[in-house]
């Protein structure tokens, strides 16, 4: 479409998701760590269980240690932002949180050793502060073992330093690196957006282009994966010829210079770190007015379907990063997950649901790996122990006591305007060494 009816793209898409948003990849049950492979086998067979972290295990067990954890039940609290500025779409998120759990609570139900995983969800309201009133919330007075991020990366680092001083383990699709290093029980469960850098220098490379535009959100959640692709691109030899920042919320007007200036930079390729919003809105400005670069860019926020229908054709050249890959693949890779989502969802699932499948399925790996005697600092110890959680799904995750963003791949997802929908072009793709 040449231009947006922009309140009603602006109500109804309103996706901007560093979910479950979240960073080179293997194929599932791949080693290559030095460390034990947990593999993700239909409904079932993970680890031996223990996971005790040997003699040095960095976590030691608090009095609040099995909190959230009975015989028969696991509680998970998960938060994202709903409404505010820059809510997920309601209905999706509620609907796809927790089918992975209840398909896992029929088809396999001893894999958690009898127990149950029963999600709490609370709206953050797409800000720092009540994301951290919420998480406490949760830990506090709903008793979750472990918290899980859905979107947001200001919240979600407020609400890990939060879990980090509560001593709650918390996961989360990569994001932004600044705020999470020294957040002792963070794990990102993909890569970070600046260890996707190299990955999408690389794809640039592959596709012959040179003259790089970079546009970011002025948010310093976004200034660390930034910094590591300019570096990564001046490093290969590729040309910036723009950079700049564009408001989180930019107008029409705004992200229309923000074009403009592009295309005076005669950039052939557009790395792009923003909400959904603002990166249909540049990609629109750029097509009126005869300009069609490539857009790439990392995690998955501007990598769902949903940007694709209302963007089309403009988003035409889009190619981004995710940790999971689109529903033309899925059914090749998770035989399980569309058979779910009919029986627990009541019909057809969307690419949200597949993030969210492809997240809870690595941390149910990691429960399992634990063993029966599940507590939080077990289970701290046992995912770092150097060992691949490979779900099949999301390219495999490791972790050491000093590493807690995990990520070792991802897949490379390109818009197809003929079907309205994003492509699964690349699966699991590894880094080339000596690039």
């Amino acid at each position: 479409m040449s231009h947006f009816a922009w309140p009603r793209v602006a109500a109804i898409l309103a996706v901007s998701l560093a979910l479950v948003a979240a960073a080179c990849g293997q194929k599932d049950g791949v080693a290559g760590t030095g460390g034990s492979t947990v593999v993700a086998d239909g409904g079932g067979n993970g680890g031996d269980g223990g996971g005790d972290g040997g003699d040095a295990a960095p976590h030691e067990a608090g009095p609040d240690d099995t909190s959230g954890v009975s015989d028969d039940e696991i509680v998970i609290g998960l938060h994202a932002p709903v409404t505010g500025a820059s809510p997920l779409p309601q209905e999706t998120f509620e609907t796809g949180k927790d089918i992975y759990w209840k398909f896992l609570a029929q088809d396999d139900p001893e894999f958690l050793f009898g127990r149950e995983a029963r999600v709490v969800f609370r709206d953050d309201e797409f800000n720092p502060q009540t994301a951290v009133s919420v998480c406490r919330e949760m830990v506090e007075e709903e008793g979750a073992f472990i918290l899980v991020g859905g979107g947001g990366a200001d919240q979600i680092t407020a609400c890990a330093q939060y879990a980090a001083e509560a001593g709650v383990p918390y996961f989360s699709a990569g994001v932004n690196e600044e705020g999470l290093t020294d957040a002792s029980t963070y794990y990102a469960l993909s890569l970070t957006y600046a260890q996707q850098a190299p990955l999408i220098v690389q794809r640039i490379q592959d596709e012959g282009l040179e003259r790089v535009g970079v546009v970011v959100a002025d948010t310093p959640s976004f200034q660390d994966g930034h910094d590591a692709f300019v570096d990564a691109a001046e490093e290969a030899g590729l040309e910036i010829v723009a950079d700049s920042t564009i408001n989180k919320t930019a107008s029409e007007a705004e992200a229309l210079a923000e074009a403009q200036e592009l295309e005076s930079a005669n950039a052939d390729v557009v790395f792009i770190l923003t909400s959904p919003l603002v990166y249909l809105s540049v990609a629109s400005g750029a097509r009126n007015q005869g300009f069609e670069p490539t857009f790439i860019g990392p995690g998955i926020t501007s990598g769902l379907n949903t940007v694709t229908q209302f963007g089309c054709p403009s988003v035409s050249n889009g190619q981004f990063f995710s940790p999971f890959p689109e529903l033309d693949v899925i059914d090749e890779l998770d035989p399980d997950f569309t058979p779910a989502y009919e029986e627990f969802g009541g019909g057809d699932a969307d690419d949200i649901g597949i993030a969210l499948w492809g997240l809870n399925k690595t941390i149910g790996l990691m429960f399992q790996a634990t063993g029966e005697d599940l507590g939080r600092a077990a289970l701290m110890n046992t995912i770092e122990e150097n060992q691949e959680f490979a779900s099949g799904v999301y390219p495999p995750v490791t972790y050491t006591p000093e590493a807690h963003f995990g990520g070792t791949g991802a897949h490379l997802l390109q818009a197809n305007c003929n079907q309205t929908q994003y492509d699964t072009a690349e699966e699991f793709v590894e880094l080339r060494m000596g690039r």
